[in-house]
């Protein structure tokens, strides 16, 4: 059965560590993120150095993606996230020189963004052996709430620190959380289990791994579902500012809040209503895509404030409950020798197609209505759903 979140950090000490290190992470990543789009554009005052900041993050997770994998399950997750977290901290320091030369914040990006792509299998892996199969749906909702909590307290927080205080401050602050995360890591007593497996060849390993992925529907499915979604998804946050300005008149920040209100309730709701029942969890997840995508032309189709309110915060309250469930599925279904490549090949195309969806649809944006554009990703969402309900209830995603 199930357990509270409370419930599941006191008992679980290895997760306690990880969560509370994440939890400062991604609150420094935040103002991190907003320091950064601020510092670029103060300097350069060009939209494309904007796109060519995203582009440079973006890029090297879609080429390396295929190999990463291999290089996870060949190591000690603990060392490779204690690794990643320490380079990153440090990494991150260069940004204070950027103002003498900015491609320092190009070169600082891509190598970023290598280091994300070890850490974050790592860290699913981790969670598999840390924290029992019955409570991974409460593990990964609170990640999942506590990730939308913090993305309301980054950005707010961001934008008044970039204001108030030198853009430097939120650099220091994003290195700082980076090696407090490590700290909490070192601390951690992994199980016995976590193995590396060094002996097959490199190659053939991760050749090993993408057979698995094809053979296995379940995880195949998931990751063309994850797919759908950076190509929607990347569209969806520049329309969201797009909205904002143009359509409602209003502060970008109003959106976030809802956005970030929606995805902390809907992640709420997977840990109340939703236990390890597998199937349960596959048939919930098709209905919210399904829903995500009906809230979402009902935000694009909206030109009142409150309405675009109502149908954003119900789509990213389905948006709440996918996450968890996504990561839950493929935690559940992966052989642990193979759950490395599952997740940084899931992780880093999503993460990589986000990116590339957004610098594309700029420049759709100059010849296409935003209203179209939306229109139509909400109804390949729409469409996406109903392929995922038709699998599940023909029986073509049992284990």
């Amino acid at each position: 059965m199930s357990v509270s979140y409370s419930t599941l950090l006191k008992t679980n000490k290895n997760f306690n560590k990880l969560f509370y290190g994440q939890t400062l992470s991604v609150l420094g990543d935040w103002f991190h993120t907003v320091a950064l789009l601020t510092f670029v554009y103060s300097i350069t005052e060009s939209p494309f150095m904007i796109a060519l900041t995203f582009i440079s993050k973006s890029l090297p997770q879609l080429l390396l993606s295929p190999f990463i994998g291999g290089i996870v399950d060949r190591f000690s997750k603990k060392n490779i996230m204690i690794f990643t977290d320490i380079t990153r901290g440090i990494l991150v320091l260069t940004y204070l020189l950027a103002g003498y030369k900015i491609e320092i914040i190009f070169i600082a990006n891509i190598c970023l963004s290598v280091l994300s792509c070890v850490f974050e299998p790592a860290k699913q892996a981790t969670l598999k052996n840390i924290v029992h199969q019955n409570h991974f749906v409460t593990a990964n909702s609170l990640s999942s709430t506590i990730t939308g909590f913090m993305s309301i307290i980054g950005a707010s927080l961001g934008g008044i620190l970039t204001q108030s205080l030198h853009i430097e401050f939120a650099f220091l602050v994003n290195s700082l959380s980076y090696f407090i995360s490590a700290y909490f890591i070192y601390n951690m007593s992994i199980p016995a289990h976590d193995t590396c497996n060094k002996n097959k060849a490199f190659f053939t390993d991760i050749k090993g791994g993408y057979t698995y992925i094809l053979q296995t529907k379940i995880i195949l499915t998931l990751i063309l579902v994850g797919i759908s979604w950076g190509i929607i998804g990347g569209a969806y946050q520049l329309l969201l500012t797009i909205y904002a300005e143009k359509i409602f008149h209003t502060n970008i920040g109003i959106l976030y809040t809802v956005q970030g209100a929606g995805l902390m309730i809907g992640s709420l709701l997977v840990n109340l209503y939703i236990s390890h029942n597998k199937e349960k969890m596959k048939k919930v997840f098709g209905w919210a895509y399904l829903l995500q995508g009906i809230f979402f032309l009902g935000f694009i189709l909206s030109d009142q404030l409150i309405i675009g309110i109502i149908t954003l915060f119900c789509m990213r309250i389905a948006g709440g409950i996918i996450v968890p469930l996504d990561t839950t599925l493929l935690q559940t279904y992966t052989h642990e020798n193979m759950i490395g490549k599952v997740f940084s090949f899931h992780y880093s195309i999503y993460g990589s197609l986000i990116q590339l969806s957004m610098f594309f649809t700029g420049g759709l944006l100059e010849i296409l209505s935003p209203q179209m554009i939306g229109s139509l990703l909400a109804t390949c969402c729409i469409f996406v759903s109903f392929i995922w309900l038709f699998l599940f209830y023909r029986g073509d995603l049992s284990e």
